[in-house]
């Protein structure tokens, strides 16, 4: 096969919507019986943090759920939805990349629960198996180790019933168990003892698969995940099929480059960048490229850096319309308008 892409996740369905489309020669394989198998357990109380999950070239998510939290089983939906009309084999388990001949690997296989090197971290529960029924936790102690998303939502989920909870992030030194009692020793506080200890550490990417010629999709969010899947393929199809990466022609004048890069350092990515790219009379705008780019002005939600011959000779960092005027307008050897 041309393309092999594995995990049937929000990143593998977006890879392989881009290639259906195409009429590439591509098929995604996943261990799962279904796909979106890591929000079939994730977020274990079932609420999303953003209503930003949809995918491009699908239907608009308003259609599963009109919240601005919504379920995660709304989701679920949506990717099974999403992924019928494309050639997807479940329950096929993936040890080795080089067995399937593909031409070109893509590794969409999404992430795992991550656990510190913190000594005695063996005693605690994880945010993936800790209960979610928050009597399990009445008139108990409870020490929650991590601060992002997956601490507070359990520490929310047990504040109400729980005798205490304490949410704390890496100043906790070690963990150790003293019959039916934790104790845990916090910088700064000294040793605290607790009724359960709850590790909500985050969350990692499965690199189990990942091998050097590999293509491999990223992304904290369904939005990163769904850009970065799109410059991806954007770069094969240029690379393997001779497709021209999608641009728009802008007036190379300063004040039409800082008007329309003032609004777009809002909506980029991270980890993408626009490219701008003179020409004579106009400038060529490409969207989104991957930050590998040195040619042009390089434009990215924090700066624009101008590149020569692939040599840095200017950054801009003020992303507003008169800086990035004057910038321009230097830059460019163009007298600014304003």
């Amino acid at each position: 096969m041309e393309y092999l892409v594995i995990g049937a996740g929000p990143a593998g369905l977006q890879m392989a919507r881009f290639l259906h489309l195409a009429e590439r020669d591509y098929v995604v394989l996943e261990r799962s019986p279904g796909p979106a198998s890591f929000f079939r357990t994730f977020p274990r109380h079932r609420v999303l943090s953003t209503d930003d999950n949809w995918l491009f070239e699908g239907a608009p998510f308003s259609r599963y759920s009109k919240r601005s939290f919504p379920n995660a089983d709304d989701l679920v939906r949506y990717l099974e939805d999403f992924a019928r009309p494309l050639n997807i084999r479940y329950d096929t388990a993936v040890t080795d990349v080089s067995r399937y001949g593909a031409r070109h690997v893509i590794i969409a296989t999404g992430q795992r629960p991550h656990l510190p090197s913190l000594p005695g971290i063996e005693h605690a529960e994880t945010y993936a198996t800790a209960s979610t029924d928050p009597t399990e936790y009445s008139g108990k102690r409870v020490l929650i180790i991590g601060r992002g998303r997956s601490a507070f939502e359990t520490a929310d989920n047990i504040s109400a019933t729980a005798r205490v909870t304490h949410t704390v992030g890496r100043s906790v030194q070690r963990i150790v168990k003293n019959g039916d009692e934790f104790i845990a020793t916090i910088d700064g506080s000294g040793e605290l003892c607790y009724d359960a200890v709850i590790a909500c550490t985050g969350f990692r990417r499965d690199t189990s698969l990942d091998h050097p010629d590999a293509h491999v999709i990223t992304g904290d969010s369904i939005r990163a995940i769904r850009h970065s899947a799109r410059a991806l393929h954007r770069t094969l199809e240029a690379e393997n099929h001779g497709v021209p990466w999608p641009h728009r022609r802008l007036r190379n004048r300063p004040d039409s480059l800082a008007t329309t890069i003032s609004v777009r350092a809002r909506e980029i990515p991270d980890g993408l960048a626009d490219v701008v790219v003179p020409q004579g009379q106009y400038a060529l705008l490409y969207d989104e490229m991957p930050m590998t780019q040195r040619n042009g002005f390089v434009v990215t939600s924090s700066q624009v850096r101008h590149y020569r011959y692939n040599e840095l000779i200017a950054v801009e960092r003020r992303m507003h319309r008169k800086p990035l005027e004057r910038f321009f307008s230097e830059q460019l050897a163009v007298p600014c308008i304003a």
